[in-house]
């Protein structure tokens, strides 16, 4: 007979694989994965300047030691110590944002061909974009009413939002609106089986989308005499792709901020992996708290979409898609006054005299948009009253 001690954890262990199996392809570390509250639910944590007191920014993510943030300045800070609901960092560097391009990570989707004559690169292929939601329970409660929707919430809107923006700019975006209810840690386990089958479509980048839960004026900057709801990056510490996520994340801020700015309020780098180990260009999104408005939430991130459409298709490529629409509509333009030409000359040559010109030139309009516009001859209208 197994003895207890030996059967239950054995029961017990098999019980864990088969709600939580391993990831088919992928090597899933217990330490990657967002412990079982990696944000908190009545309250937030705020990272101070251990030199002066001054808080850096607040957030219902649990902060660890050895946790890093960019702020909106490009101020490097990381967190030393944790007193309660305080993270308290020192104060590293000013970081000198740089732009790498994506060609440098996706090789193969950003295929290069020779331009004669100068020797240039031109890009070909931007890649495919995946946006997903690992808590879509998530909503913003001035405009949902709640704070939370189990069947999706006010940040599955802000994700249909930036697919539209994206897609706007030319860029092939797939929209997985799976919500990976419950909103607890099991959420990454399921939605990594959902960047799985993004992955398997074909997708290229990543972005989660969620958003914070702190008071709003924590997510509020003025950009160009107007206010904006911010978005916030998080990069996670463990996993193998920690440094090209970062340099990825740092690159979009800064063309971001070029193009938006105070849009972008920090990089965190927080503990876990947040999925982000699965592929080379992954980053989750936080856009802006609970407390902050959805029609904000989406404007911003309509905003944040012309900073990585400017990354991956670059501002050339941009002016191109939105040039596109003008060029059409001059062309059909075009075609309609060569054709009324083409009409008045014909008409011109088959009359006799101006007279007759205009009584043709009559009947034509009065005929021809009369059908257009649903309206019968009299004799139709006639033939109709005697059935």
């Amino acid at each position: 007979m197994i003895k207890a001690r030996v059967f239950w954890p054995a029961l017990l262990f098999m019980a864990l694989l088969i709600f939580f199996p391993p990831s088919s392809g992928n090597i899933l570390l217990a330490e990657g994965i967002p412990d079982e509250l990696d944000e908190l639910s009545l309250s937030f944590i705020t990272m101070k300047n251990r030199e002066n007191g001054e808080t850096i920014m607040r957030t219902a993510r649990i902060i660890t030691p050895g946790d890093e943030y960019i702020d909106a300045r490009n101020d490097l800070y990381r967190v030393e110590s944790i007193e309660g609901n305080v993270a308290w960092a020192d104060y590293q560097e000013r970081v000198e944002l740089k732009v790498i391009p994506p060609s440098e990570w996706l090789k193969e989707t950003f295929m290069q061909v020779g331009v004669a004559g100068g020797g240039k690169q031109e890009q070909v292929a931007p890649p495919t974009i995946g946006v997903y939601h690992s808590h879509g329970d998530e909503s913003y409660v001035p405009s949902d009413g709640t704070e939370s929707k189990p069947e999706g919430g006010g940040v599955m809107d802000v994700g249909v939002s930036f697919v539209e923006a994206l897609e706007s700019h030319g860029l092939n975006v797939i929209h997985n609106e799976e919500t990976h209810i419950p909103h607890d840690a099991g959420a990454y386990y399921r939605s990594r089986r959902t960047v799985e089958d993004l992955l398997a479509e074909g997708v290229d980048v990543l972005y989660d989308v969620h958003r914070d839960a702190v008071p709003a004026e924590e997510y509020l900057a003025s950009s160009d005499n107007k206010e904006i709801v911010q978005i916030q990056f998080v990069v996670g510490r463990q996993n193998q792709n920690m440094e090209v996520n970062r340099s990825y994340a740092e690159s979009l801020k800064k063309i971001t901020d070029d193009v938006h700015p105070h849009l972008i309020k920090g990089i965190f780098m927080a503990k876990g992996n947040y999925n982000q180990d699965m592929t080379p260009l992954a980053l989750l999104v936080e856009v802006g708290s609970h407390e902050n408005s959805k029609e904000g939430a989406e404007e911003s991130i309509a905003m944040f979409a012309d900073g990585v459409s400017t990354y991956f298709v670059g501002p050339e490529g941009r002016q191109m898609q939105e040039k596109a629409g003008v060029t059409a509509l001059r062309s059909v333009l075009w075609l309609v006054l060569i054709a009324g030409l083409i009409l008045g000359v014909y008409l011109l040559v088959s009359t006799e005299n101006t007279e007759e010109l205009r009584a043709k030139i009559n009947h034509f309009f009065k005929k021809e948009f009369a059908e257009l516009g649903g309206n019968k001859t009299g004799e139709e209208n006639k033939g109709e009253g005697n059935e």
